[in-house]
């Protein structure tokens, strides 16, 4: 079977890494289609990258700046919120406008190989266009979050979402969807397209332990990893209060930053190291907590450890992580201004409060549960069974 695997941006590439490697383990033909900016992280993860597309073209495309807030969630139940409709659908307008730059090099390139099925992120439509030119199934793959380009019927196919297909003389894809989602039921909101289980596998990058990681701490101190993520500058205005306020709690702290971001730290107290591009899925296995900026991948890579978390968020993305944890009972938020006394409030909670690790750990329970990538495989053999038209339930899968 050949298996055709099509990303979106930077930070969505870890999630489609172990699935694509489970198909290669299955001894299935792998190819990643991305981006150039995302084709080096895909070889560094030992697989085949194809990149489409023209990268200023596709950049520009990306770039178009959204509201995203803070507060742009509107409520919907008493314990989950959701983005207002208004940002949500410029949200897949952009995802639609990216994938109009890459289909003429995706399509190509699946005329040439000729794919079995397509598994394509939530995000990236391009894949569906892919599939349907070549009649072959395709698998939406999420990226933590529910939120993608899909058509469920037709009294909901949007024209620019049409006109992908057009030029290629296909119908859009319309009708029921199924997307494998590595997220937890715990956190995870109800949404209108079929899930497929998968058991979340992190995935960040190779590391070389570091000594310092392996070492005893003076007094048995908890070791609590601060980041504002990779492609945010989130916490820069209260990192030096959220560092502050762990040190006064008697906490070791590291710092997980980018390149760019450690080019502009200063001076670092005693107590506090610092890593730079480190996975943080290595680095969380040797600490007691997490307060970052309201990323899925990070709030999520916490959970796998049974870790508490603090989060900070600063747009309505990491507003709508935010509230799922806390509604999980897993960790606790602060809204966008917090300062001073309610940082140093929030960080002793986070450190003594053992419900939200206990929770923390029920949630990690639930990720264990979630059939593994491997399993996962199996339904694709399975779409590919049944045609591009016919893409079973979940379910019929399992019951094989």
């Amino acid at each position: 079977m050949r298996v055709l695997f099509v990303g979106h941006g930077p930070a969505h590439v870890p999630w489609i890494i172990p699935l694509a490697w489970a198909c290669r383990l299955a001894g299935h033909d792998v190819r990643v289609a991305v981006r150039p900016q995302c084709a080096a992280p895909v070889t560094r993860a030992g697989l085949v990258a194809v990149p489409v597309g023209d990268e200023a073209v596709a950049g520009a495309a990306a770039a178009r700046r959204l509201d995203l807030g803070p507060g742009r969630l509107k409520a919907t139940g008493a314990s989950m919120a959701a983005l207002d409709t208004d940002l949500a659908e410029a949200l897949v307008e952009k995802m639609i406008a990216v994938a109009d730059t890459l289909t003429d090099d995706l399509v190509a390139f699946a005329r040439f190989w000729r794919p079995d099925i397509v598994v394509h992120d939530t995000a990236a439509a391009a894949g569906q266009v892919a599939a349907a030119v070549l009649k072959v199934p395709a698998v939406g793959h999420t990226w933590g979050v529910s939120l993608g380009v899909h058509c469920e019927r037709e009294s909901e196919l949007r024209p620019s979402y049409a006109r992908l297909f057009e030029r290629f003389g296909v119908a859009p894809l319309v009708g029921p969807s199924v997307w494998i989602d590595p997220c937890p039921p715990g956190l995870r909101p109800p949404h209108g397209v079929r899930r497929a289980d998968m058991r979340y596998v992190p995935y960040a990058g190779p590391a070389e332990v570091p000594r310092r990681l392996r070492e005893e701490r003076p007094g048995g101190r908890p070791l609590v990893c601060v980041t504002g993520g990779v492609t945010t500058t989130a916490l820069d205005e209260v990192r030096d209060q959220v560092v502050a306020a762990l040190r006064e709690q008697g906490a070791e702290v590291v710092l997980a930053v980018t390149a760019e971001q450690a080019r502009t730290t200063g001076p670092l107290p005693d107590g506090v190291r610092m890593v730079e591009s480190f996975p943080l899925d290595v680095l969380l296995a040797h600490c007691d907590a997490l307060v970052h900026h309201g990323g899925v991948g990070s709030g999520l890579i916490a959970v796998t450890r049974g870790l508490p978390q603090l989060l900070l968020p600063r747009n309505a993305f990491q507003e709508h992580w935010a509230h799922l944890v806390r509604e999980s009972g897993a960790g606790s938020a602060l809204p966008a201004g917090a300062t001073g006394d309610a940082v140093g409030v929030a960080v002793r909670d986070l450190l003594t409060r053992p419900s939200y690790r206990e929770r923390s750990r029920s949630l990690r329970d639930e990720i264990a549960a979630m059939p593994a990538p491997g399993r996962l495989v199996d339904f694709l053999e399975e779409c590919v069974r049944a045609g591009h038209t016919d893409v079973p339930t979940p379910r019929k899968a399992d019951r094989r």
